[in-house]
């Protein structure tokens, strides 16, 4: 894996470099984690959680690539490092016979929820991806683009479903396919939903080998409220897993409840919230955990395009256990974030 990462990093950098434009962008995260359980600490780390290198190469008009190399450096790399191929696709524009429309090949985004478009407006992760529904990418071809007269967008994939941290063992034998589609009936308000059929082959039932795979049914909802400083997200998710057992298959149902609010006081600060629910299976008590989540964000710098480019992001989450005598986690997370990008002729 490590040889194909490298020979596909010398491919994109020798093509960017013989190309007429490439954007070039990097983007580093440090943090700090105090993490505490009934009075203990659990955790008081400084990290890099996450830095990213991207490159964008434009061949022509109408073909542009991206990719992305993740590096990290903290306790849960396990040997205090690590290096993931996070995107590399190219899109090819006004290829189909449908306005405003693009095919995508390659390592490319998840097009469900809102996981595809995440910004880490708070530190945690997407909803989809902190209880594992969906990775955000994987090895895929879709078709995206957008309804006429600005009414919302469309997504239609097919994916291999093993995500990107893994690959080769995990490779299914069966495409999975997925559509997603987002309105937007006036402006401000934007609703959509996502459907995912996924499947894992070779479940082991009491540890002996299975041929028989797992199926999984995924489904999102999602609603947008943006009116002067005040933006609220929601989101519902599902996820039907068809397993097999001794005595055949068992169905199990996992559901997710998000809501997210922000609240904007200038152009330098926001204030943030979230909340959670999650049930891992709703035909069993007692298992299910919520997130409270509040804290703010500072941008000490932006860009031309008021995107930013240096800010501080400060978080309180809490997590809660439904398990009788379970103790919640608190969590403090202060993270530095910083970016730059450059275009190369």
């Amino acid at each position: 894996m490590k040889k194909v990462v490298l020979f596909m990093a010398l491919l994109i950098l020798a093509t960017a470099f013989l190309n007429a434009e490439t954007k070039l962008k990097m983007e580093i995260w440090n943090r700090w984690t105090y993490e505490t359980c009934d009075g203990e600490v659990i955790k008081n780390e400084l990290a890099v959680k996450r830095g990213y290198f991207r490159l964008e190469p434009k061949f022509g008009n109408n073909i542009k690539g991206r990719f992305n190399v993740d590096f990290f450096s903290d306790d849960d790399a396990g040997d205090g490092a690590g290096l993931k191929l996070k995107y590399a696709y190219l899109d090819f524009s006004n290829f189909l016979p449908i306005k405003d429309s693009k095919l995508t090949a390659g390592l490319m985004k998840t097009y469900f929820g809102t996981i595809y478009d995440w910004d880490y407006t708070v530190i945690e992760k997407d909803p989809s991806d902190l209880y594992k529904i969906v990775s955000s990418t994987d090895y895929g071809l879709g078709i995206s683009g957008y309804f006429p007269n600005g009414f919302g967008t469309y997504a239609i994939a097919a994916y291999n479903g093993e995500g990107y941290k893994k690959t080769g063992d995990d490779i299914n034998v069966a495409i999975n396919p997925l559509i997603n589609i987002r309105l937007i009936p006036v402006t401000g308000i934007t609703l959509g939903g996502s459907y995912y059929m996924a499947n894992k082959q070779n479940e082991e039932i009491d540890g002996e080998p299975n041929e028989d795979r797992v199926d999984y049914t995924k489904m999102a909802g999602v609603g947008k409220f943006a009116y002067g400083p005040v933006y609220i997200l929601a989101q519902y998710l599902m996820m039907d897993t068809d397993k097999p057992n001794v005595d055949g298959f068992e169905k199990f149902t996992e559901t997710v409840l998000s809501a997210m609010g922000v609240f904007k006081v200038n152009n330098n600060i926001d204030l943030v919230a979230r909340y959670d629910i999650n049930d891992p299976d709703t035909d069993v008590d007692d298992d299910g955990t919520s997130l409270i989540l509040a804290g703010f964000n500072y941008h000490i710098m932006k860009d031309s395009k008021n995107k930013p480019k240096l800010f501080i992001q400060f978080n309180f989450e809490q997590i809660s256990y439904e398990l009788e005598d379970s103790e919640p986690v608190n969590k403090l997370m202060a993270q530095l974030r910083w970016v730059f990008s450059e275009t190369i002729k």
